[in-house]
Parts: C-alpha cells; structure tokens; sequence
C-alpha cells in the first residue's frame, strides 16, 4: 500500500510503502518526513531581518554550489561521477527553492557557471571545500536564528551538506 510522505525541510512529497532513509529530493534525515496527514512545514510565522538576511545569504549559496554541480555534471568525463554531480545540483536547487519558500520569494534561476573541471576528483576537490563553507555558514545561521522552525531547519540542511561533505571525503581518500 502507497503511503505518502512530505518532508519538512522542502514540502516535497514521496510516495511509497515505507518511509525512505533521506528525503529523495532534498537529502534530509528521514525524521523529517511525515506522514501528509501529520505534515507540518518547518516555516516560522514570522521571520527577523536577521533570519531574512541569513535566509537570502543561504539561497544565494546553494544557487552557486548547484550552477557549480550542474558544471561538474556536464564537463566531468566519467559518466558515474556526472551522474553523482547531477544528484548534487538538484539537492542544492531543491535546497534553494525550500529557502526561497520560507520568504515566499521566487527563487533565482541557475546560472551557467563554467570554471569546474572535466576531471572528477579535482571537482570533489571544489565540492568538499563548497560543503566546508556551506556547513560553516548553516551552523553559523542555526545559531543566530531567533525562530525555532529555522534553528531546526539550518541544522537539518548543515547535516544534508555534512553527507555531502562526507561523499566528497571518500572520492578523494
């Protein structure tokens, strides 16, 4: 029997007989993931300038790491590896386009971004140094947040990135 889930972090929602480990589309921890019945959107009914600034820093953030993965994709010469950039650049989109909600912003497309590399470990390379940064700032951002809803969601999407960061490690090791 289908049961459907949405995930609290991006309000997408998945469709499926059990309740998958990370959300599919943005890569959060599966304690996110309700059922729709019990849905509740991880969304102040407030936001400070602080969290707002915070908030847009964010989106602008995930816009460049995924123009970045959506590069790595297109120029890395081994089909597997593009195939994990690509998966990245969603992730990172679907992050943006969940930030841009809690603003009730549209978000900004993905600009084409052209200085990646066609080799796959120099570009997990730049991956692992852009999910360091990441990590850092959502921290940073988890902190300073006077709204509950986004201290839980900054630190959801700094353990995404943390996968991510962990990905990256062991390509290079």
């Amino acid at each position: 029997m289908l049961i459907a889930y949405r995930c609290r972090v991006c309000g997408e929602t998945y469709l499926g007989e059990e309740k998958p480990k990370d959300c599919p589309y943005c890569g959060a921890d599966k304690i996110y993931l309700q059922q729709v019945e019990e849905y509740d959107r991880l969304k102040p009914d407030s936001i400070s300038k602080k969290s707002e600034g915070n908030i847009r820093k964010a989106i602008n953030l995930e816009i460049d790491n995924a123009k970045f993965y959506v590069c790595a994709s297109k120029k890395t010469k081994d089909e597997k590896e593009s195939a994990i950039f690509k998966r990245l650049a969603k992730i990172e989109a679907e992050h943006a386009e969940a930030l841009a909600e809690l603003l009730e912003i549209e978000e900004k497309d993905i600009p084409d971004y052209k200085e990646c590399s066609e080799d796959a470990i120099e570009n997990y390379q730049e991956s692992h140094n852009r999910e360091e940064r990441a990590i850092g700032h959502y921290k940073k951002f988890a902190t300073e947040a006077e709204e509950k809803d986004l201290e839980v969601f900054f630190n959801a999407i700094a353990k995404i990135e943390s996968d991510h960061l962990e990905l990256s490690e062991s390509k290079l090791s």
